[in-house]
């Protein structure tokens, strides 16, 4: 066999693995308990941010609201400085925030007098959309992206502002860009150019996934590895981080075929549980160390009683508890999720059940191949039953023997 045929038939037993479990009516593991509206104004919200102590909304014409995790109710609108569309924020490890937006835009929110103020010296940009920003693992520096593609790096001097681009960068618009609070690099993901890593030096490497338009990345808390992105036809990424010095980082991504709608925002509302919001308005739980996502909040269920908030896009939720929280719409309505106390059945989720049906679509270090193989009932099964053996749900073929020996001796 040539090299080539060697490598193609090698790629072949990596990755042309796929399974599809019996599908499940989506059933909510939660149901909303209270729907509150933040402002009397009218506000179009487009991102979130939260840190332990205070949630920040922002929106279309430079509106920042400082929403108290627990009591929403006491939502304090912040005097506006600027009429640009805000679209992303990211609080700094310290308790500040930046936030940008349309016409290179970047403002501070000071966490001490709860305020907002302008950045100076950020003229390297005052002509762009600024789409993305996230402080890194230190919150030495941050980046920041734009709808060109390209990204910066920014700190705060008593002498001023700097602003450095990185390079390597691409064309299509910067989604989203998270780094982990630990692990020392940052995941940045692309309308149309995929995915990339941004380590501590402030070197891009692209690791696939530019058939996929991304929407956003969140990575998860403390020592846990993972970051996790969502694009469109239900994909969802896992980006294994490993920032040592052979960096074998790699990503895994799936499609969740019975997710019921695209996904636009991804939330951390634990160390191991993001909520996955969704078009129509809904919310699918995805558990970081399980690999596996499920049924929260599905459309159908709060549809016919909360349009109020149903009949929105989703801007993003937080956590309060072990299961419950709030889920913030566009239009600042925020609902109160509590669980569900009718659904007692225990194979119903992580609070309620059972895993979406997925179909894996890579696991190859580094690279995006978007190979599916889904024409083989033997091997779908064969991957199925190894994957329960994993997680300790079915027996081993070595335990089914062993079981059987001692059925014949009794």
């Amino acid at each position: 066999m040539d090299s080539g045929h060697f490598v193609r038939a090698l790629c072949l037993v990596l990755v042309l693995i796929s399974f599809s479990l019996n599908p499940v009516a989506a059933q909510s593991a939660v149901q909303i308990d209270e729907i509150i509206q933040l402002t009397d104004e009218t506000v179009y919200l487009n991102a979130l941010d939260s840190d332990e102590s205070n949630v920040l909304a922002i929106g279309d014409d430079g509106v920042v609201l400082l929403i108290p995790p627990e009591q929403p109710s006491g939502t304090e609108t912040l005097a506006p400085i600027t009429d640009e569309d805000l679209l992303a924020v990211d609080f700094h490890p310290a308790g500040n925030a930046l936030i940008v937006g349309e016409s290179g835009e970047i403002i501070r929110y000071d966490h001490q007098d709860r305020r907002l103020s302008n950045v100076s010296g950020t003229g390297a940009v005052e002509l762009s959309t600024l789409t993305a920003v996230s402080w890194n693992t230190n919150g030495a520096w941050a980046y920041i992206a734009s709808d060109t593609g390209l990204i910066w790096r920014f700190r705060s001097l008593v002498e001023g502002s700097e602003m450095v681009p990185i390079e390597n960068t691409k064309s299509s618009t910067v989604q989203a860009i998270d780094c982990h609070s630990i692990i020392r690099l940052c995941v940045v993901v692309t309308k149309s150019d995929g995915i990339a890593l941004i380590d501590a030096d402030h070197q891009i490497s692209w690791i696939g996934g530019s058939s996929v338009i991304w929407t956003d990345v969140e990575c998860a808390f403390g020592n846990n590895p993972e970051c996790i992105a969502v694009g469109s036809n239900q994909n969802l990424a896992t980006i294994h981080l490993d920032d040592s010095i052979d960096g074998g980082s790699s990503m895994d991504a799936v499609v969740l075929t019975e997710a019921g709608g695209e996904f636009t925002h991804i939330c951390a509302h634990s160390s191991d549980r993001m909520m996955v919001a969704m078009v129509p308005f809904g919310l699918i739980e995805h558990d970081v160390t399980k690999e596996d996502s499920f049924p929260w909040l599905d459309h159908a269920d709060i549809a016919s009683t909360e349009d109020e908030i149903a009949t929105r896009q989703v801007t993003c939720s937080w956590g309060t508890g072990m299961d419950d929280g709030w889920i913030l719409n566009d239009r600042g309505r925020v609902a109160r999720f509590v669980p569900d106390n009718e659904i007692d059945n225990p194979l119903i989720s992580s609070i309620v059940g059972y895993a979406l049906t997925v179909v894996i679509v890579i696991s190859v270090p580094g690279i995006v191949l978007g190979l599916i193989f889904m024409n083989s009932p033997s091997m779908q099964a064969s991957y199925n039953r190894w994957r329960r053996r994993r997680k300790g749900i079915e027996p081993s073929l070595k335990d089914r023997r062993e079981e059987r020996r001692r059925k014949r001796e009794s």
